[in-house]
């Protein structure tokens, strides 16, 4: 057997043609960049929408924060306003021109103590009426004072931090 044979007229090696892998390989080389740029855009769009729902997460759980406290601000809000019918009948009671009033007193303090803790302060008295923190509850005849002038405050006034806890239940001068 010559070993010419066995080459079957195969063109000399520098001049073969590529194989049928090699020209697989290179054909597609166009559709798998396609491929590759439409991952990339999924990818981003995905990213988007993470980021997106990330900030919606966060944005709910500080809203959730804020309504936490908004609810526990108002239920605080509800107790003191209960806790204020006492200060004024204690404050009755002081009133009071008899009998010993050492046991009342202290009582009377250690609310308005309690309250302070709290952020409850005794609204400051004014001339004028101001329905944003006065309750008219009567108005009066008074020489004295002008028209839409307090003449007596009938119940103090309260405030929680810079709210009206309770407006001051007042007489106006008519």
């Amino acid at each position: 057997m010559n070993s010419d044979h066995n080459n079957f007229d195969l063109p000399p090696q520098d001049q073969q043609e590529p194989s049928s892998q090699e020209t697989y390989d290179d054909a597609p080389a166009a559709p798998q960049a396609h491929e590759v740029t439409m991952c990339l855009a999924e990818l981003s769009l995905w990213k988007d929408q993470c980021k997106r729902i990330s900030a919606d997460f966060e944005n709910f759980k500080k809203r959730t924060e804020r309504e936490q406290a908004r609810w526990a601000e108002m239920a605080k809000e509800s107790m003191l306003f209960e806790l204020l019918s006492f200060v004024d009948t204690f404050e009755l009671a002081l009133a009071q021109q008899n009998g010993d009033k050492v046991g009342i007193e202290m009582v009377h303090q250690a609310l308005m103590k309690l309250l302070v803790k709290h952020d409850v302060s005794i609204m400051a008295p004014t001339v004028d009426f101001d329905p944003q923190f006065h309750e008219a509850v009567m108005q009066v005849p008074s020489e004295t004072h002008q028209s839409g002038q307090v003449v007596q405050v009938l119940s103090k006034g309260f405030m929680l931090k810079d709210r009206v806890l309770r407006p001051a239940k007042v007489s106006v001068a008519v």
